[in-house]
């Protein structure tokens, strides 16, 4: 069996789990939030094999290919699958998406050795609300994985990708007594001119956001409680506002524009008062580098006196320059003279080149 076969099996044993969590959902929800569990894990472990076998293997066991094949392997974690993901791979989750992911897994750890079943039909309605709110988020961010992140690795799987989520999506229905409840607020915010946008997660008009432009906050759901990193800005093309959700692309929806880090980058920087400051000899305005998502040239002070990652939505303090190679970063530069800076590798890489 080749490395690809292999892949397909998994990414389809995944599918398969998902599919079954669904179906458990309103009769056996304990089964739901383990099989939801196992499919979280399996895709993130099929990125991982589609990289190379070994690092399926779990840390601290001797990668043996015989045994691998045979199935008869200790398999990683979900915390060693996402140390690989990021140290090896090179595209690792983001801490919104390792926190929706955790959310499952501890909800499995509880079901697994300390579930006992609701005792009333009310308990069990709010048992099934609680797990539905988890899945969409947990969902949300799998599905941002597969289909934009990692598109060209999930590439033929992508009818059935596409599939999960729409059933998932389906049970929001679950949810639809929350956004009952939730209605006179909603409409309180909109009244005072609160934006109050579709949630990405549940499907509800009850995502709550800010109205001010080029500063980051965090819009959080009064249906599921899925929140995203949000900047608001204004379209380069048409000058509408639009929403850019935990990263700097987006599309907007007035004029269906697509826009990018760099697009967002000059929305946000003040280009006259970065003029004036340079020609007095203050360069603090200008691009630096992010060392969060290693973004080169993303981080910008915004009109807010703020400095914002255009790529990743980080929002910083300040950028310090490296004592190396005199780019302005993020983060702690107090070393790196010797070690670097996320785009370079400072006194010893260049000994080390040697």
């Amino acid at each position: 069996m080749t490395n690809q076969q292999r892949f397909d099996r998994l990414v389809e044993n995944a599918l398969d789990f998902l599919s079954r969590a669904i179906e458990e959902l309103e009769e056996q929800p304990k089964f739901s939030v383990i099989h939801f569990h196992a499919a979280v894990e399996i895709f993130l472990k099929a990125r991982l094999l589609y990289e190379h076998w070994t690092l399926v293997i779990a840390k601290g066991a001797d990668p043996d290919r015989a045994q691998f094949e045979a199935g008869n392997f200790p398999s990683v974690s979900l915390d060693e699958a996402a140390n690989r993901l990021r140290k090896v791979v090179g595209s690792g989750l983001s801490a919104r998406e390792l926190g929706a992911f955790d959310k499952i897994a501890k909800h499995r750890n509880k079901m697994m050795h300390f579930f006992h079943e609701a005792e009333s039909k009310e308990e069990g309605a709010a048992l099934v609300r609680d797990i539905v709110k988890e899945q969409l988020t947990a969902w949300y961010s799998l599905d941002q994985l597969l289909t934009q992140r990692w598109k060209d690795v999930f590439s033929s799987h992508q009818t059935e990708i596409v599939r999960i989520g729409t059933a998932l999506k389906n049970q929001h229905e679950y949810l639809q007594v929350i956004f009952e409840s939730k209605s006179n607020e909603i409409e309180a915010l909109v009244a005072a001119g609160i934006p109050v946008e579709v949630c990405p997660s549940c499907g509800f008009t009850a995502q709550r956001h800010e109205p001010d432009v080029h500063s980051v906050y965090e819009a959080r759901c009064l249906v599921c409680d899925h929140s995203d990193h949000c900047l608001r800005a204004e379209c380069p093309s048409c000058e509408s506002a639009v929403v850019f959700r935990n990263e700097g692309f987006a599309i907007c929806g007035q004029c269906q524009s697509s826009i990018e880090p760099e697009d967002l980058a000059k929305a946000l920087i003040d280009e006259g008062a970065a003029h004036i400051a340079a020609m007095d000899g203050d360069y603090s305005w200008g691009e630096g580098n992010c060392s969060d998502c290693d973004g080169h040239h993303t981080v910008v002070k915004t009109v807010n006196d703020e400095w914002i990652c255009a790529s990743c939505l980080g929002n910083f303090d300040e950028l310090q320059i490296c004592d190396w190679c005199n780019e302005p970063n993020t983060g702690d530069m107090e070393q790196s003279y010797v070690a670097g800076c996320n785009h370079c590798e400072g006194m010893a890489g260049w000994h080390r080149d040697d």
